[in-house]
């Protein structure tokens, strides 16, 4: 029964994105459908909403994505990204290239809806283009996830190789392959279609000097939270206050601060954790993999098929392995296991109406979150089938 209403409250949150209602307000309503659905009393449902709120992982969440928004607002008023145009222009002499390149940067970086640092940097090449926002959108939002399959920066990959019992450095190089497959699928079929918008010769010595320019908040970002180690959420407040203090008579402050806290973001980013939560508390995911394994499925399935659904319900991939790793571990025979489960888990994840990089990505061009999905299904599958193939035959 409960996995039953785990599925319920899902198809509703789906249902109302499908109907083109606000994604936070999908979200959120769907977490009241499934509180309710596992018994929860309407006081007990406020309590949770409010537990949820003032949780320092919500308020760390809010505060990382208010600084990233509010570094972006800076770098639009002081020209940093015609400068980071510039850059991609002399890096890249057909402009389109900088489109993966960018949000692969940014990939690099493991950091709460990371996407909406690239999506700014990408936006005027993808206007010159004459791109859709559902293009911009899934190209932003493609190469921004490249790396999460074997980057060892990435919390799931530590936390796999932690449960599992296999090296970091193992798990990095034999899964890396599914990073190169899917850079190639992305250019391929996202990047290659575009027209080349003419191109010249180009400065690699010029564009290096813009790019460093324009992105060192970003630099700062990364030596603080990724090489230092630092909480991402003071290496975010550095990186905001080293683009805003040089340029503090430059920029509008009221308009920095409006950008960085737009309500319907803060709506969004709440209703994602009050998902969470109500997850959490009834105990909805952890049921799930139970669920699996009683049914006497298949081990192939069950492998495949519960961290998909743990990542489409999270959007988070340490949270499919976090959860369904530890369940999964006796089937854990061989590291062509580990890889299904870990490929499984990052396609739900991929399509997780949850996931931040999507929903912000897709609420930043004003794009139909459903035109997407549809648009992301062709390249994903290609993604998933050519993975099982070399998971199958190399691995």
């Amino acid at each position: 029964m409960e996995l039953l209403y785990l599925i319920a409250s899902f198809a509703v949150i789906i249902a109302l994105i499908w109907l083109k209602i606000n994604i936070g307000v999908s979200i959120f309503v769907g977490s009241l459908v499934l509180a309710f659905l596992f018994g929860m009393s309407p006081s007990d449902a406020v309590m949770a909403l409010y537990h949820s709120v003032v949780s320092w992982e919500t308020i760390r969440l809010v505060l990382i994505i208010a600084f990233i928004m509010g570094m972006t607002s800076v770098f639009s008023q002081i020209g940093y990204l015609k400068d980071m145009e510039a850059a991609a222009g002399n890096l890249f002499p057909k402009a389109k290239y900088s489109l993966a390149m960018l949000p692969a940067l940014i990939g690099l970086m493991p950091m709460p809806a990371g996407a909406l640092v690239s999506a700014p940097m990408i936006d005027p090449v993808a206007g010159r283009l004459e791109m859709e926002p559902e293009e911009k959108t899934l190209v932003n939002y493609w190469f921004r996830h490249i790396w999460e399959h074997s980057w060892p920066m990435y919390q799931a990959i530590v936390i796999a190789s932690a449960i599992v019992g296999i090296s970091i450095r193992e798990i990095s190089t034999k899964m890396f392959p599914l990073t190169v497959l899917m850079t190639i699928i992305g250019y391929l079929m996202l990047i290659r279609p575009l027209p080349d918008d003419g191109g010249g010769e180009g400065d690699f010595r010029t564009g290096l000097k813009l790019l460093l320019k324009s992105t060192y908040p970003i630099l700062v970002i990364i030596l603080v939270s990724i090489v230092l180690g630092i909480d991402m959420v003071y290496g975010a407040f550095l990186g905001f206050l080293s683009a805003l203090i040089p340029n503090l008579k430059r920029v509008s402050l009221k308009e920095v601060i409006a950008h960085a806290l737009q309500p319907k973001i803060v709506f969004l980013l709440v209703s994602v954790m009050y998902f969470k939560y109500v997850l959490e508390v009834t105990g909805a995911v952890e049921a799930l993999p139970k669920a699996m394994l009683a049914m006497n499925l298949p081990v192939i399935l069950v492998l495949m098929v519960t961290p998909f659904v743990v990542g489409l319900m999270t959007g988070i991939s340490f949270a499919y392995v976090g959860m369904t790793f530890p369940l999964l571990l006796p089937f854990f025979t061989s590291f062509d296991r580990v890889a299904l489960a870990y490929l499984s888990g990052y396609m739900g994840m991929l399509f997780s109406p949850v996931h931040l990089c999507l929903v912000f990505s897709a609420e930043y061009y004003g794009a139909e979150l459903r035109r997407v999905y549809l648009r992301l299904l062709v390249p994903a599958l290609v993604l998933f089938l050519l993975g099982l193939l070399y998971i199958a035959v190399v691995l």
